[in-house]
């Protein structure tokens, strides 16, 4: 895979697992949203209903402590009439009355409560409150209509004297006056709506939103009396939270997917698109296109690779420049001087009388084609080892046997050269560049192998393989770390000859590989992959 596609492949990786970890954050977010307005619903109910506890205890020690005074406990009398008109006035009670031990009322005062003087004198004895006063406690009453017309509450406490009880003390309030639920519409506007019920009925109700539209709800018990605080939050506030918690989580999206393409332009500008540089560099100098240079962007060390890839390649040009002349000197030079030796030898050989100078004269003109023959070799490596990256056409394996064992019984007649097993139906990739690896490797086994070469051909489905074989004392060990090893030549570790290098070479081109074995004798296997005869 390339790196390209694995980086992309890394960034949709990430991005799709930040994007289930958002998704999944914000479900729970949303849960969060959800259960924290029902925790605030449940603070507010109850905040709402200790405030009315507060309020109501208070009211309840105000009409205790009225209910001691002076002339309150005088029915009928101008003292409590005044006690009473001074209780209205000096506290937010909306009125006061004082029921008589038999349920009579005897005096009543009020701001548009029941202030009817006609109501002195009839019985209230059936009220609970003032039944729950005469038990001798401070009650608080649910709220109910009087005879005004008004929604009130009434706190009723006894009136004791010298342990005999005279009566009670009654102080009303407006359910929607007065400051029982003062700071409950605060609530409400926070929340949604505060509604307070006594027996099922509302005693006070605030807030926004119809009652029916209620998403979220909580309760919470007014300890004193027994009533119900609910507090309620409407569709549309919890869809707003909602819609708002919504909106922020995908913004972090947005800015995560963001982030990482901003990451993954970054990671294809610093690395990918260098390396993809680094690759065509490399592949050109492959092909021999010496001399390419690339230009890396980023850091600094982007740039010192860039600056070290274009200085080798400019070292290979020159190499292969100084090469291409020294080879090229080299050669003509060592032709020119060799033919004029050839010539030399051959004019001495046919001119002198004495034997022993003209086998001397032999002995020079053979050396002297034998370095012509190694000079026409080197050159005929060189046009095939620089041809370009695509290597001669495949051709059959036999043909290229059976040529060169031809060949070579012409020109070592003495020799015996034999080929076995060559498949007429198999081939090998570059054809002519195997012609002449089997070439060298025979030439080798004649000169050097005791006059004989057997050449044996095998296949199978993905390779051939071509085995010469000899009758010699065995290849050197320092030629056969040629064949088989990474081998850099010194002064004193080196082969003989270009043979076996050739072969070497010609064997890494074509992807082949080499054996040698060492037994009675010196056996070279080179193998490569199989090709279709076109």
């Amino acid at each position: 895979m390339r790196l390209r596609t694995r980086v992309v492949a890394a960034l949709l990786a990430v991005a799709v697992v930040l994007s289930l970890l958002s998704l999944a954050g914000f479900a729970f977010y949303r849960d969060e949203v959800v259960a924290q307005e029902e925790r605030d619903l449940a603070r507010t109910a109850q905040s709402v209903a200790e405030q009315i506890d507060i309020v109501l205890s208070e009211k309840k020690r105000v009409v205790s402590l009225w209910s001691l005074r002076p002339g309150i406990g005088d029915h009928g009398s101008a003292s409590q009439e005044e006690a009473l008109r001074t209780f209205v006035a000096a506290t937010d009670f909306s009125g006061a009355s004082v029921i008589a031990s038999n349920g009579t009322m005897t005096a009543i005062e009020g701001r548009g409560i029941e202030s009817d003087q006609a109501l002195v004198g009839r019985d209230f004895s059936d009220r609970r409150y003032f039944q729950r006063a005469m038990s001798g406690e401070t009650y608080v009453s649910d709220p109910m209509r009087a005879e005004s017309g008004n929604v009130v509450v009434t706190v009723s406490a006894p009136i004791s004297r010298g342990g005999r009880q005279l009566g009670t003390f009654n102080g009303a309030f407006h359910v929607q006056r007065g400051d029982l639920f003062r700071g409950i519409a605060a609530a409400g506007d926070e929340t949604g709506r505060i509604t307070v019920l006594a027996n099922d009925s509302v005693v006070f109700e605030t807030g926004a939103g119809e009652s029916g539209d209620a998403a979220i709800r909580s309760t919470a018990t007014v300890e004193s009396t027994g009533w119900t605080v609910v507090a309620t939050t409407t569709e549309a506030a919890l869809q707003s939270r909602l819609r708002a918690a919504t909106l922020l989580q995908f913004g972090t999206l947005a800015v995560v997917l963001l982030s990482v393409a901003a990451l993954g332009g970054w990671l294809y500008r610093e690395y990918v698109h260098n390396f993809e540089r680094l690759v065509a560099g490399f592949g050109a100098l492959v092909v021999g296109d010496y001399g390419t240079t690339v230009s890396l962007s980023g850091s600094t060390e982007w740039q010192e690779v860039g600056d070290y890839f274009n200085e080798l390649s400019e070292t290979l040009a020159r190499r292969r420049v100084e090469v291409a002349v020294l080879n090229r000197v080299l050669r003509h030079n060592l032709r020119n001087a060799m033919t004029v030796v050839a010539g030399n030898a051959d004019y001495l050989a046919d001119h002198v009388e004495d034997d022993r100078l003209a086998d001397v004269a032999v002995r020079i003109r053979d050396r002297s084609e034998s370095l012509l023959a190694l000079a026409e070799r080197a050159r005929t490596v060189e046009s095939t080892l620089r041809g370009g990256d695509r290597p001669p056409p495949a051709r059959p394996v036999a043909d290229v046997v059976e040529e060169t064992a031809a060949g070579l019984r012409e020109e070592y007649p003495e020799a015996t050269v034999a080929v076995e097993g060559a498949p007429p139906a198999v081939a090998v990739p570059g054809g002519d560049l195997v012609a002449v690896a089997v070439d060298e490797l025979v030439t080798n086994a004649v000169v050097h192998g005791g006059g004989t070469a057997r050449i044996t051909v095998g296949a199978d489905e993905a390779s051939v393989s071509i085995a010469v074989a000899d009758e010699g004392p065995g290849m050197p060990a320092v030629e056969r770390r040629i064949l088989e090893e990474p081998f850099v030549e010194t002064a004193t570790d080196h082969g003989t000859g270009l043979g076996l290098w050739i072969v070497t070479w010609i064997v890494d081109r074509l992807g082949g590989d080499v054996s040698v074995a060492v037994d009675g004798g010196t056996t070279v296997t080179v193998r490569f992959p199989r090709a279709e005869t076109e």
